[in-house]
């Protein structure tokens, strides 16, 4: 088995096709390198001349054309490096998220509502931000940084060995402190930097969300446990990289800042001994100690490196998750009835939540899922659906497994109106729309249904109204119209209702009801309840407790035959019956 690439390798496993342009890049900013040494070497050829009985005026002009020339070649071809470097960078971006994206629509989409919102945030926007940068600006400073100071050195030792040797031990010290750095014990503490942002990330996107319920009840940042330990956390550990990185670092800044003292010392020695001309003390004054300034490039990538190894790593987390499988075969189904059989379900292999649980619901009837929380109600839809598949069992529509029909055909077949409602910063219109192949006679007749036409036409733009812009916002139940709309223009033969009037209001309660008597025609409907009392006249109810189907039938039954329905009639009515006295 081929062992999975990390770093810098997997990054460039992903660049595929785009290696050429990388590779280019770096070769152009190789060939800069080079370029950009040539005008001071004429300079010191120049001042060697200079310093000679007899001066070639001629020749030195030459020199100083050659020198203009190689500069502003110089220039340009960094110019071009850079480009090739934004191109790429900005093409692998593309490949990337569009990779990425791909992958989230292969995957069970049960693993996305689970996950964390702010480490997924991090994963689809942060690191991906993060290589497109490394890619093109690092890479091509990192050719420079790496090839300038090695081609400086080697010509150096040409011209004398001894200012030579004490201008490259900057050179060595670096290469000693890196891996001391970023290696050894030290990985694990990036490690835990990195893990620690992460969670910072996640507090902020929950704490931003809990805002409105802190300032009720008077709390502060500090007084918010997760946001404020994860931030006392990400400080320790980005106090504690200060302490192990500031020692080396302090010696490489002090070697580098007064590099040209050793140099200029011996430089002068040799020069009173007559041991170097003029010209070549010079150089090494300017060579000896300009070479230098690549390095702080290099030496700050170590903590660049180790981000952008983190990125591919969260990366590849999300990449190599297991793809829900696909069939590629559509199947006809004989009905739209739904049977479950024997089905059981962990999460994730954990915490199972259903136990055989075996149930049938005819074509065209309504069906009520009902009991206490987390009685396995919503997993039952959310299975039905495939955001999971069945740990064991198997779920049928129409006599066929649910896992033989292709992806799209089963989404065809089951439109599911969630609890919490969720509307897109565009148009009302496409709000409705969604994408789906339909006109703007069947948009509007959905809303019509949806008893939300009418607030639509009362907004200046009607239809054409961009949600969340202008003030243009609207009320959880005016919300849960529109995601009655869609599911109206949808049209699906198989209707899941996840308790779709939780948020409403009496009003909003009264036209989502009147909606739903047109949503439910002729269809196979599965009503996820918490109010009892909007499921009385449900052909079958399914009473669940504790991940097990606990009895089944209709109201008036139920009431006389299950003591925990009873219980739960009972105190549904007293909530009802509650006044303040």
């Amino acid at each position: 088995m081929n062992e999975r690439k990390t770093g810098i390798a997997r990054l460039l496993e992903i660049a595929g096709t785009k290696k050429g342009l990388l590779f280019a890049s770096g070769l152009l900013a190789l060939i800069h390198a080079l370029l950009s040494l040539v005008p001071y070497v004429l300079v010191f050829y120049i001042i060697r001349e200079l310093t000679m009985k007899t001066v070639d005026f001629e020749l030195i002009r030459a020199y100083i054309i050659k020198a203009v020339i190689a500069a502003v070649v110089s220039m340009l071809v960094l110019f071009l490096s850079g480009v090739l470097s934004h191109i790429a960078a900005f093409n692998i971006l593309f490949e990337l998220r569009r990779y990425i994206t791909d992958k989230v629509g292969k995957m069970p989409m049960g693993y996305l509502t689970n996950r964390n919102s702010g480490a997924l945030k991090k994963i689809l926007s942060d690191d991906v931000e993060r290589i497109e940068n490394f890619i093109a600006h690092q890479i091509p400073d990192f050719v420079k940084g790496v090839t300038l100071p090695l081609i400086t050195i080697i010509y150096l030792f040409s011209q004398d060995w001894r200012l030579a040797a004490i201008s490259f031990m900057p050179l060595l010290v670096l290469a000693v402190l890196i891996p001391r750095m970023y290696g050894g014990k030290n990985r694990e503490q990036i490690q835990n930097y990195h893990q620690s942002l992460e969670d910072m990330n996640a507090g902020i996107v929950e704490y931003v969300r809990a805002m409105p319920v802190m300032k009720i009840f008077g709390q502060s940042a500090e007084t918010f446990e997760k946001y404020g330990n994860a931030v006392k956390r990400f400080n320790g550990f980005v106090a504690d990289w200060v302490k192990i990185s500031t020692p080396g670092f302090a010696i490489f800044m002090s070697f580098t800042s007064n590099a040209m003292l050793p140099v200029l010392a011996l430089g002068l020695h040799l020069y009173f001994q007559n041991g170097v001309t003029l010209a070549t003390l010079l150089l090494f004054l300017i060579l000896g100690t300009g070479y230098i300034k690549p390095l702080f490039v290099l030496s700050n990538m170590g903590m660049q490196l180790s981000i952008i190894n983190r990125g591919v790593e969260q990366i590849d987390s999300l990449l190599h998750q297991e793809d829900l499988p696909e069939s590629t075969t559509p199947q006809n189904p004989e009905s739209f009835g739904i049977r479950f059989n024997d089905v059981s379900f962990a999460y994730q292999g954990q915490n199972r939540v259903l136990h055989n649980v075996s149930f049938e619901i005819p074509e065209k009837t309504i069906t009520a899922l009902v009991g206490p929380s987390g009685a396995g109600k919503s997993t039952i839809g959310q299975l039905l659906s495939r955001f999971w598949d069945v740990s064991e069992g198997s779920i049928s529509i129409g006599g066929k497994d649910i896992r033989d029909y292709p992806p799209g055909q089963l989404m065809q077949m089951v439109s599911f109106v969630f609890q919490d409602s969720f509307m897109f910063r565009q148009t009302l219109y496409e709000n409705i729309r969604m994408g789906m192949d339909k006109t703007r006679e069947e948009v509007e007749n959905a809303a019509k249904a949806a008893q939300i036409h009418d607030l639509i036409i009362s907004l200046p733009r009607g239809y054409d109204t961009f949600f969340g812009q202008s003030g243009v916002h609207l009320s959880g139940g005016e919300q849960q119209r529109f995601q009655l709309a869609r599911a109206i223009l949808k049209d699906a033969p198989i209707l899941i209702l996840d308790e779709a009037t939780a948020f409403a209001d009496p009003e909003n309660e009264y036209r989502i009801q009147r909606a739903f008597s047109e949503l439910i025609k002729d269809k196979t409907v599965l009503i996820i309840a918490h109010r009892l009392s909007t499921i009385t006249e449900a052909d079958t109810i399914l009473l669940f407790d504790h991940g097990q189907l606990s009895a089944q039938g209709k109201h008036h039954p139920l009431l006389q035959n299950s003591p925990l329905y009873e219980r739960m009639w009972n105190a549904h009515i007293r909530a009802k019956e509650f006044v303040i006295s």
